[in-house]
């Protein structure tokens, strides 16, 4: 009975063990853009399946500025263990050579999913270009009502700190958002109402522009609604364009809220159990 019992104590357990790979994801900024000084910018998308059978995925563009009540969606089937590459990122996923978002990514099978966002002056070459990372972040670790999530990375006043906030649930949530100094003290803060599906982009510079710290936190928190965000911020150094990505703090999930999977693993280690004592009673 042990030797059944342990690999699914072990599976049991491999949950806990996950980090990004999941069948809903969103990566909080993808897109396609000319920048000053005739730079441009794109994206580099990676989703790898990491499941033993072929993950049908819907990719829903979540375009930056309103609601997204009827997404652009592609639909790709991948194979178990590939990996699937767009670069750049444009049709059929973007509905035009200039336009920020984010990107969902639901499938039938776990996968992992990662954006680099990378930015040169055509006349330069690719080779100049300078680049950063973004991972495809569960929507199940979105913070709602009463929750807050902290991001690193506002630095000095010379640089520029982009924020991005996106719903992923479908309904609306009113959101504040804090910039804080290394003591916890609160600067300054912003109200944002998002409704379902929507992305916002803002710069901390141009919302707080009272506020100049050499480092300083960002908290995004929930206030009112049923919906929830995730949400990135971008360091941004002006003249090179060199960037860092940051993303926002995951509250543990908590231990009541237990998925299929999970609880059919459990349902089984009781039924062996349940078993074994029977038959040692016989």
């Amino acid at each position: 009975m042990r030797r059944f019992a342990l690999p699914l104590l072990l599976f049991a357990a491999q949950p806990l063990l996950a980090a990004y790979a999941d069948r809903d994801l969103v990566i909080p900024v993808v897109g396609r853009a000319a920048g000053g000084s005739g730079r441009l910018f794109l994206t580099a998308l990676w989703i790898t399946n990491t499941d033993d059978h072929a993950a049908v995925m819907s990719l829903s563009y979540l375009e930056s500025g309103h609601a997204n009540r009827s997404p652009r969606k592609t639909t790709i089937t991948l194979p178990p263990r590939q990996t699937y590459v767009v670069d750049p990122l444009g049709a059929p996923i973007l509905p035009s050579a200039d336009s920020i978002g984010a990107l969902r990514i639901q499938a039938n099978a776990g996968v992992v999913a990662s954006a680099r966002i990378y930015g040169y002056v055509p006349s330069a070459g690719p080779g100049t270009a300078v680049s950063m990372a973004l991972t495809g972040i569960p929507t199940r670790l979105g913070i709602g009502n009463g929750q807050s999530a902290v991001l690193h990375g506002d630095g000095s006043s010379d640089t520029q700190y982009k924020l991005y906030v996106i719903e992923t649930s479908g309904a609306a949530l009113s959101v504040v958002v804090a910039v804080e100094d290394l003591h916890g003290q609160v600067l300054g803060e912003k109200r944002f109402f998002l409704d379902g599906f929507e992305h916002i982009a803002t710069d901390t510079r141009q919302m707080f522009p009272s506020v100049n710290l050499d480092h300083a936190m960002i908290r995004v928190r929930g206030v009112n609604g049923n919906g929830r965000v995730i949400a990135a911020g971008i360091q941004i150094v002006p003249g090179s364009q060199d960037s860092c990505a940051y993303e926002m703090s995951f509250a543990p999930e908590p231990r009541t809220r237990i998925r299929a999977p999970e609880a059919a693993v459990y349902i089984a280690i009781a039924a062996l159990v349940t078993i074994a004592l029977l038959r040692r009673r016989q």
